[in-house]
């Protein structure tokens, strides 16, 4: 298997449903709050990964992810803290650099075997439901969040999420993967 799709979850899954504002908040206030987000990682990247555990090289992917995390988090605080006025522009880089760095580490990894057969791990194994579970991430929790720091380019506003929204773009692409499964 390739673990690019599941690196990509994790991300995702860990940076947006599983940070919410109390944590962002702690964030701006101090290191602490940034560490608390990076072991929410480490914890989803040990979950997710776990049928991979056995080999070295997750290990050394999971130790990269994590801390070049801090380092990107901390740097993304503090910067912003200097220019609040260009904080889409590093929302934008800090995401980008997250995915830079898990592609590259997934793609250095490779093709590599769980220490369970794939039968087992059900849809764990699946990638079109992986890939579905990210779509709903993606088009929900983090179209949400994108959408806000566009709009507070322009005046500042308390971040609140829209759920209608984010339960709308999550029927639409639910009835997309839905047809493609069923017809394929």
């Amino acid at each position: 298997m390739h673990l690019l799709i599941y690196f990509y979850l994790i991300h995702f899954l860990a940076d947006y449903p599983l940070q919410p504002n109390a944590l962002i908040a702690m964030k701006k206030k101090g290191y602490f709050g940034v560490l608390l987000h990076c072991l929410v990682h480490l914890a989803v990247l040990i979950a997710v990964l776990s049928p991979f555990l056995h080999l070295k090289s997750v290990w050394i992917g999971i130790t990269i992810v994590f801390l070049t995390h801090n380092i990107i988090d901390q740097t993304k605080i503090t910067i912003d803290k200097k220019y609040p006025k260009k904080s889409l522009l590093f929302y934008v880089s800090d995401q980008l650099l997250h995915l830079t760095i898990i592609t590259l580490i997934a793609f250095n990894i490779g093709y590599i075997k769980p220490n369970i057969s794939l039968e087992k791990l059900g849809l764990y194994a699946d990638h079109n439901f992986v890939t579905y579970i990210l779509a709903l991430i993606l088009v929900t929790y983090f179209y949400d969040v994108t959408r806000y720091f566009i709009q507070t380019r322009k005046k500042k506003m308390v971040y609140k999420r829209n759920y209608s929204t984010m339960i709308w773009n999550a029927f639409i692409v639910s009835i997309g993967f839905a047809m493609y499964w069923v017809a394929f």
